[in-house]
């Protein structure tokens, strides 16, 4: 089984790591390439467009939004390891371990519950029309951004919970994609 669900995760990272993320880029590139196009139309021509600040600033969220399950897939979110490193000196894997998993498991349950319930307010957003402060571009397909952000870490994270599980077991699971790498603040 542990071996299936490799595969699986390998399949979903590749998805991530490829997909996803070159998406954010390009996203965040046509972001960039918009507002400096903004700033010579501005300084040196006078003109803007009236919707040029709201694209910019919808197309740079959407982009970190999507970006978040690749960092999560990662494990490079920051950590606040300060109690960790603690519990590390004292010997005390074991409750690192199911710290990690109680941690995986809130953020399980927290990723999937604003990936839920984004549904009915992308819905809701799309019957009445909402738009951006411009008043030309809709909101919702930014809130689907989100909402495909939380459910993408939803799934990442479901993978995170069976690689802690299986270590509070003992066994190894995921080698490539080892428990333990984040950013330390």
């Amino acid at each position: 089984m542990d071996e299936a669900i490799d595969r699986i995760y390998r399949v979903v990272r590749f998805f991530l790591d490829v997909v996803v993320a070159n998406a954010a880029a390009f996203v965040l590139l046509a972001a960039t390439l918009l507002a400096i196009t903004e700033i010579f139309r501005r300084y040196i021509f006078g003109l803007v467009f009236e919707w040029g600040q709201d694209l910019v600033t919808y197309m740079l969220m959407s982009a970190v939004f999507l970006f978040f399950a690749v960092t999560q897939a990662r494990r490079g979110h920051l950590v606040m390891s300060a109690a960790l490193d603690a519990f590390s000196a004292r010997g005390w894997g074991r409750l690192i371990q199911i710290c990690r998993t109680i941690v995986t498991t809130v953020s399980l349950g927290l990723y999937g519950y604003f990936a839920y319930w984004s549904i009915p307010a992308i819905e809701r957003n799309i019957l009445l029309g909402r738009k951006t402060q411009s008043m030309v571009f809709e909101i919702w397909p930014f809130q689907l951004c989100l909402s495909i952000g939380f459910a993408l870490m939803a799934v990442v994270t479901l993978f995170h919970l069976y690689q802690d599980l299986r270590g509070l077991a003992g066994k190894t699971v995921f080698p490539w994609a080892p428990a333990e790498t984040h950013t330390d603040i």
